[in-house]
């Protein structure tokens, strides 16, 4: 038997040792999918908590399809999505339809050379407008078409490819600069 269905086992059980373990060896790789989607380390560490309580509330739906730690993502991306959603009178986000589709780069590359570390990138997502940093990491980081963010975020399509368009804009500023703004 595996160790990942060890502890699975155990967290269904109610093993407090088994969520623990579980929480270990996930919470960092999910504690930067967390950083992408929210402002701050706080509001990060707030979404990862209530993520991880649904993880382990829900464990028994977990039907063994795909890697665990797919599964626990997905439910971090939607935590993440839902924190936006309930914050989102907080938020701004520019509603523009006419957006120029030679923009935006369809394979969600970014050029990034050996000078810049990921703390400077990852620092130039979290600074930027609420709606841009959403529409980024869904589209990017998560590869989900601009129709379905529209729909995640209750937003036209035109607003998100011009939320990502504008995101790059302000990456490569922040790159461009030697990460200052």
């Amino acid at each position: 038997m595996s160790l990942d269905k060890n502890i699975i086992e155990g967290c269904i059980a109610g093993n407090r040792k088994a969520q623990k373990v579980l929480f270990d060896k996930y919470k960092a790789a999910m504690m930067g999918v967390c950083l992408r989607y929210c402002k701050s380390r706080d509001e990060a560490e707030d979404v990862l908590m209530e993520a991880f309580m649904t993880v382990l509330s829900q464990i028994r739906t977990y039907r063994g399809e795909g890697a665990i730690d797919q599964w626990i993502r997905r439910i971090v991306v939607n935590t993440s999505i839902n924190n936006y959603r309930k914050n989102l009178k907080h938020y701004f986000h520019a509603d523009i339809e006419n957006v120029n589709e030679t923009e935006i780069d369809e394979e969600g590359n970014f050029e990034i050379d050996d000078k810049h570390s990921v703390d400077v990138i990852l620092n130039a997502i979290q600074q930027m407008p609420d709606g841009y940093r959403m529409v980024l990491n869904l589209y990017i980081v998560e590869g989900y078409k601009h129709k379905e963010i529209a729909e995640m975020l209750n937003i036209t399509i035109g607003t998100s490819k011009s939320q990502l368009s504008k995101a790059r804009k302000i990456i490569q500023e922040k790159l461009s600069n030697n990460g200052e703004v």
